[in-house]
């Protein structure tokens, strides 16, 4: 009898009537893919093209030199096949497809001993250009606001700059530090200090016990659940911009990036994936 089962067991899988595992290799995609990407979320393309690879072992990704080059310069141009952007094509820019894969929170730092709870959005503005000088015009006590600005160009700082309309305009603090974890360790030590830092990062430092308050904004707490519903005001796409129609090739990188494996990958990095649950 036993023998018997084996027979049919063997038998069905000599004729393919067990499903491949669901992580199996897939041999039928095949080619190179080149990705132009710059900045933090590069970490996050890093890691994605390699369980890519791992699902489909005939494809090789690799990444675009991005010393002083515009990522849409390299699509345009044909040297990459996926530009990486914070931000969404422009209608004149019609010949490419823009798909959001995920968001970036920024969140105003301040001091866990500082009185301030939150800020509307205008009153970010007036921080960070210099209208307000001490911090009882938001709420806190009399004390003069310390600025701790961070590097210009990059990290969140020129996102942060557009989403004020403050570009080349903030004011000059005491300092400019790099990367996200100076700022937060200059920010728990000075009472009277602000910052800004990638959202993700400074919720878990919160969690850890590291002496900082990320403010709520116009009543809208810092969480990563309001970042991806759009509730919180203070976010920038990640965007992968590809020419329209995508080659296959292109198509499926884009789709591991939507699908669950590409969305962890995006959480990992200190991304806030396209839907958060609290």
């Amino acid at each position: 009898m036993q023998a018997g089962l084996f027979v049919i067991i063997g038998l069905i899988l000599s004729w393919g009537l067990v499903p491949p595992p669901a992580d199996a290799a897939d041999m039928s995609l095949t080619g190179k893919l080149t990705i132009s990407v710059t900045g933090r979320e590069q970490a996050v393309f890093e890691k994605a093209s390699v369980k890519f690879e791992k699902l489909h072992p005939r494809v090789r990704v690799r990444f675009a030199a991005t010393d002083g080059v515009d990522p849409l310069a390299a699509l345009a141009e044909g040297s990459a096949d996926i530009a990486v952007v914070g931000r969404t094509p422009k209608p004149e820019e019609q010949d490419w497809t823009g798909t959001t894969v995920g968001w970036e929170g920024i969140a105003i730092m301040v001091n866990a001993s500082n009185r301030v709870q939150e800020v509307t959005l205008k009153q970010v503005t007036d921080l960070l250009s210099g209208a307000v000088k001490t911090w009882d015009e938001v709420g806190g006590l009399e004390a003069r606001i310390t600025i701790v600005n961070r590097e210009e160009g990059k990290g969140v700082r020129p996102y942060l700059e557009q989403l004020l309309s403050l570009s080349g305009k903030f004011v000059n603090g005491k300092g400019v530090v790099e990367p996200d974890k100076e700022a937060i360790r200059v920010i728990s030590g000075n009472l009277n200090a602000v910052s800004y830092v990638n959202l993700s990062a400074g919720v878990g430092n919160v969690s850890v016990g590291v002496p900082i308050r990320l403010l709520a904004i116009n009543k809208v707490d810092p969480e990563p659940a309001n970042v991806s519903s759009g509730a919180y005001p203070l976010r920038r796409p990640i965007v992968m911009v590809t020419k329209t129609p995508p080659s296959p090739l292109v198509k499926a990188f884009v789709d591991f990036m939507l699908d669950k494996e590409g969305q962890k990958t995006v959480l990992e990095e200190d991304f806030v994936p396209l839907v958060v649950t609290k």
